[in-house]
């Protein structure tokens, strides 16, 4: 009478390791030594691409243990070798090895043999192999990252390229040998090298390339330029709808600017990239510090453009604003002379009843202030006429231009940087503890007003503390750069102060204005504007209207 079989269960797995046996192979193995050991094979378990540490991320092998607790009906699992098993160190192993023991199920592997948890020896010899087999992570981990360091120190691409780019590959010989498309998988030989080109898709690349523009040179959020992107049915390159992390991922990649860029992101379990080497341990910070290698292939985006972009992001995350998208091209600039308060846009949304721009603080705090409002059209044309007339008269424009780049070079005006930002600083703090003291006495009412008031004030100072702190410790080469790019700025205020598009206007003025605050004047029962000035950004005189307006 022949001996029955004992019932069992394969587990099969492969991650990306291109030495490994593949699944087909480790199958037959298995199947082998089920016949030659009497194992009688119920069903199998099976993962792909994924890495021997990964448990959590390794279905089949989670279910396969879950099974031996709750269903029961095998009795061993056969694998190809023990690393298919798992490649986690013996710490982590007894987490998995535990539930399957007291289900009653060895490991057996046609490289190993059989491996019973319930004896000591063979406990130990598996603990041992088991440390050998994660340690070969752990090397491989370091040698495949210190690989990547020197071809990105090199300029060799090493990453897939962005949305736009294509890759064209070279032999050995440095002939080209050919090109593939974005979003498409190829494995080149180790002695070709890869280089990335602008897609022959020139839609795509037009499409990079609006969204760039876009955001740099108008006030609009990366929220509108996903909402309109789909709204004119432009699918992303795999076929789906655009999203704000597709968007932001294009905005911040330096890759556009012609960059072979390594390490933006400290990923690695076992190494990190750190100061440009490899370091053991795992990254603490996502954002790392990366490898950087200008003019490697051509940009679709030049420098100044792809700075000016994360310099409007930082700010835009330090100060938590959210832009509006009504057409009230001053929003943000406004102040009112007698509170400090922002003249903020109304009407807008009530059809056909005219806007204005209006005192905030009459509404939140009655009797603090009055209720001080001027025509938007009327305001606007006096606003961007007096630029126009007072600043961008040619003799005028070179004067000014001249006087930035003097004082970048000047020691004096650095000190009186320093000072002005000091005073704007002092008086913050003057109104943050004069709010605080009107808080305590307010109408439980206005609270909520009140405390959303102060927190504004507190971001404020938040930001020009950082911006005094910056200017200190700025060098004069830095100022002078500053002072060329207040030039360039002035430049593109001039180019679009009439353009159709108000958020093209109100992303220039943003760029050099600081604050314009106006002052009013009784007008019979009504109130209105007598005059204001313009604060311009510190590379940037202040203007003074000076003239009384209507």
């Amino acid at each position: 009478m022949s001996k029955p079989l004992i019932p069992a269960v394969s587990y099969i797995r492969m991650s990306s390791d291109l030495q490994e046996a593949s699944p087909d192979q480790q199958r037959k193995e298995v199947d082998k030594l089920a016949a030659k050991l009497g194992y009688r094979l119920v069903r199998e378990y099976f993962d792909e691409g994924i890495s021997g540490d990964a448990t959590e991320k390794r279905k089949d092998f989670l279910r396969m243990v879950k099974d031996a607790e709750e269903k029961g009906d095998f009795a061993a699992i056969l694998c190809w070798d023990q690393d298919r098993f798992g490649r986690f160190d013996s710490i982590e192993a007894g987490r998995w090895i535990h539930p399957l023991r007291c289900a009653g199920v060895w490991l057996v592997t046609v490289a190993q043999g059989q491996i019973d948890w319930n004896d000591f020896a063979s406990r130990m010899m598996y603990s041992i192999t088991q440390e050998g087999k994660h340690q070969f992570l752990v090397d491989l981990s370091r040698n495949v990252l210190r690989g990547k360091v020197n071809s990105a120190k090199n300029g060799k691409c090493s990453n897939n390229p962005p949305c736009g780019y294509d890759r064209v590959f070279y032999d050995e010989s440095g002939n080209l040998v050919c090109r593939v498309k974005y979003g498409e998988k190829f494995k080149r030989p180790k002695d070709w090298s890869v280089r990335f080109v602008l897609s022959e898709d020139s839609d795509l690349v037009n499409i990079v390339r609006w969204i760039f523009q876009t955001y740099a040179d108008s006030d609009t959020a990366m929220t509108w330029i996903v909402a309109d992107l789909n709204r004119r049915g432009i699918k992303t390159p795999n076929g789906k709808a655009w999203s704000m992390q597709t968007v932001q991922n294009i905005l911040t990649n330096r890759v556009y600017t012609g960059a072979c860029v390594f390490g933006r992101n400290r990923y690695g379990k076992y190494h990190h990239l750190n100061n440009g080497d490899a370091t053991k341990g795992k990254a603490r910070q996502r954002k790392g510090d990366p490898i950087v290698k200008e003019g490697i292939h051509e940009a679709l985006i030049d420098h100044e453009t792809f700075d000016r972009i994360q310099r409007k992001m930082d700010s835009r995350r330090e100060t938590h604003s959210k832009p509006r998208y009504g057409r009230y091209i001053l929003s943000g600039l406004l102040r009112c002379g007698r509170c400090g308060g922002t003249l903020a846009g109304k009407g807008y949304h009530k059809g056909n009843i005219p806007r204005y721009y209006a005192c905030v603080t009459a509404q939140v705090r009655p009797g603090v202030c009055a209720r001080y409002q001027i025509p938007q059209m009327a305001l606007e044309n006096y606003i961007l006429g007096a630029i126009e007339k007072e600043l961008f008269q040619p003799a005028i424009l070179r004067k000014v231009k001249a006087a930035i780049f003097r004082k970048a070079k000047s020691a004096t005006a650095f000190k009186s940087d320093t000072k002005s930002l000091q005073g704007r600083v002092a008086a913050l703090d003057r109104k943050i503890s004069k709010g605080t003291e009107n808080l305590l006495l307010a109408n439980p009412d206005d609270m909520a007003d009140l405390s959303a008031m102060l927190a504004e004030w507190r971001k404020e100072r938040a930001r020009l503390q950082t911006e005094l702190e910056n200017t200190i410790t700025t060098a004069g080469g830095d100022r002078e750069e500053k002072a060329r790019r207040a030039v360039k700025e002035l430049d593109n205020l001039k180019a679009n102060l009439k353009a159709a598009d108000p958020m093209r206007v109100r992303a220039a003025l943003k760029a050099l204005i600081t604050e314009i605050r106006l002052w009013f004047e009784p007008y019979g029962k009504q109130t209105r504007f007598a005059k204001g000035f313009i604060c311009f950004r510190n590379e940037v005189e202040v203007l003074a209207t000076g003239n009384r307006g209507r």
